[in-house]
């Protein structure tokens, strides 16, 4: 990999929104929790949680996983405390282009859920990569010197 494609951002913006899909997402399952449960539900026994080790691997996991590899490459997802965002495009690339991969080599062997699942994966992933490229783009020009607000379309 080369050097200029790793690039540090300082970029509080994406921080706060994911911070706010966060709390939005918390306060649906608050929400989803406070339904009134079932009478039956409410007199069975509480099943305790299983460990660590006797849970069993599925495809969203696998999804997941690597989504979050990539939401992390991007600098979407990084320490609290951190004030400057560490992006690794290529590696956001290479992520992007293992659950395209993914998807075309299981193409009619998953559930409706589980495509789905992949494919909304994949599309936030691409979203915030063309995201991402540009700002890695626009801050290569400006350490290049170039003016952004001065350029212009060729006269032909």
């Amino acid at each position: 990999m080369a050097d200029d494609e790793k690039k540090i951002f300082i970029d509080e913006g994406w921080k706060a929104q994911v911070a706010r899909e966060k709390e939005e997402a918390r306060a649906k399952a608050e929400q989803h929790d406070g339904d009134a449960p079932d009478a039956a539900a409410a007199d069975a026994p509480a099943t305790p949680e299983p460990e660590a080790d006797a849970i069993e691997p599925n495809f969203s996991g696998l999804v997941d996983s690597l989504a979050m590899q990539g939401l992390i490459a991007l600098g979407v997802i990084g320490p609290k405390d951190a004030k400057e965002v560490y992006v690794d495009i290529a590696s956001a690339r290479f992520i992007i282009d293992t659950l395209m991969m993914l998807r075309e080599k299981t193409s009619g062997n998953l559930t409706p859920d589980e495509t789905g699942h992949l494919s909304s994966a994949l599309a936030e992933l691409q979203r915030f990569y063309v995201a991402r490229a540009q700002q890695v783009q626009e801050q290569a020009l400006k350490q290049a010197g170039v003016d952004l607000n001065n350029l212009r379309a060729p006269k032909q």
